[in-house]
């Protein structure tokens, strides 16, 4: 196989798209996993199980098939990344970038929760006697007032959908993309001790802000060092046995510090520790490492630039946004179990499919339209990335409402704080 050409400033590129894509089927295998199958849902809070295969896959690298908070972390720290590429490139305008972005993401967003609704309109939710009691836990309605929480992304949000809870820090960040933009190039040392420290902090202390916001700071500081990252691992792609050894190696590490949580969870657990403060680092190693091995790394290059993979990016955000309420109705109307559960995966995919093309890509489509007209009407371009100071971030946090946002990150519900250890 030869080298693969380096690519050191992707604002875009398949082997991202593929990860997205893997990350988006592994959120929906973990709750497909979890629901029919107690002795997996469970083994998400380290409860072994009597089964010798269910023990394997919850206690073992194969957890990395059904990973549900790692993997949206690893959207997080991808959209960091991706964002910040996308704010280097010539050209770029703070004022196309704001209004494309909301669209980009609520758009969707919104036609999901009508897709959601609708799913509670036409199928019952009703739990009868006997039912599993997996099928008790479940929403059994989308009431008027959790639909309008969910459209706003910025105010908690429901488990009537259940995934939303991630997008609302989507939001949060994209908003705030110059503090974070400041901070990798003016405090870039500093602020990744800070955002270290933020995440176990929050962690320990069950507050969202500081375990979720700082993920994305890693991805934009991996961004800001792409260049010196790719030179540091130049050796992945010089071919020969060394090279393919040291990537597999990466690999495995990664995998591994990705599954953490499960790989030692019980040992530190039982040593009085907290498990996700404990085990958050290696995750967010394990994220970064696969990252830049899958780019760097010409055999996990390809294997990400297969055209199944990398299609299962595209359709990643219509995936997320739309199985779990299949999986609800799927299980109110069939019940839990193997042939449920193979259900709900297949039309999931397929419901994906027909909302990336019927409903996603045309809203994106749109945001770039936006985009484009607003830079066709800006007098001068946008100043390059490089020359971004805090005076830059002053005048955008301006733009989008600094007491607003701040405001909005202090608003979480009991049920958005329930989410993170039920959900992915």
């Amino acid at each position: 196989m030869a080298p693969l050409q380096l690519r050191c400033a992707p604002i875009r590129n398949r082997e991202l798209d593929a990860l997205r894509g893997l990350a988006a089927v592994s959120v929906l295998l973990y709750h497909v996993l979890a629901l029919n199958w107690p002795a997996l849902q469970e083994g998400v809070y380290l409860k072994p199980a009597e089964s010798a295969l269910a023990n394997a896959m919850i206690f073992s690298p194969l957890h990395v098939f059904w990973l549900g908070a790692e993997a949206v972390w690893l959207f997080f720290v991808l959209s960091g990344f991706v964002l910040t590429k996308a704010s280097m490139r010539p050209g770029f305008s703070w004022s196309a970038y704001y209004p494309s972005r909301l669209v980009r993401l609520y758009g969707p967003v919104l036609l999901a929760i009508v897709f959601a609704w609708l799913t509670y309109v036409l199928i019952p939710h009703v739990v009868e006697p006997g039912d599993a009691p997996s099928i008790a836990g479940l929403p059994t309605g989308y009431a008027l007032g959790d639909i309008l929480r969910d459209a706003t992304l910025l105010g908690g949000t429901s488990t009537s959908i259940g995934v939303l809870w991630s997008l609302q820090w989507e939001v949060v960040f994209s908003l705030a993309l110059p503090a974070y933009l400041v901070l990798v190039r003016r405090f870039a040392l500093p602020a990744t001790i800070i955002a270290v420290v933020a995440c176990l902090v929050g962690w320990t202390m069950s507050d969202q802000v500081m375990s979720f916001l700082p993920m994305f700071f890693f991805g934009a500081l991996v961004a800001q060092y792409w260049s010196q990252i790719c030179h540091a691992f130049r050796f992945l792609r010089r071919g020969g046995w060394a090279s393919h050894l040291a990537g597999a190696a990466f690999v495995v590490l990664a995998v591994c510090a990705m599954t953490s949580f499960f790989l030692i969870g019980t040992w530190v657990s039982s040593s009085g520790m907290s498990v996700r403060a404990v085990t958050l680092p290696l995750v967010m190693a394990g994220i970064v490492l696969l990252i830049i091995t899958g780019v760097n790394w010409p055999p996990l290059s390809w294997a990400l630039s297969t055209r199944l993979l990398v299609f299962l990016g595209t359709i990643s955000f219509s995936l997320y946004l739309v199985h779990r309420p299949i999986m609800i109705a799927a299980a109110f109307m069939f019940g839990v179990g193997a042939i449920p559960a193979v259900l709900t995966v297949a039309a999931s995919i397929a419901s994906a499919i027909v909302f990336y093309f019927a409903a996603e890509r045309p809203i994106h489509r749109f945001s770039r339209k936006i985009a484009r007209s607003i830079e066709a009407d800006e007098p001068t371009a946008a100043p390059p990335l490089a020359t971004v100071t805090s005076s830059t971030f002053d005048d955008a946090a301006t733009r989008i409402g600094g007491s607003q946002l701040t405001a909005s990150l202090g608003t979480e519900t009991s049920q958005t704080r329930q989410i993170p250890t039920a959900q992915p």
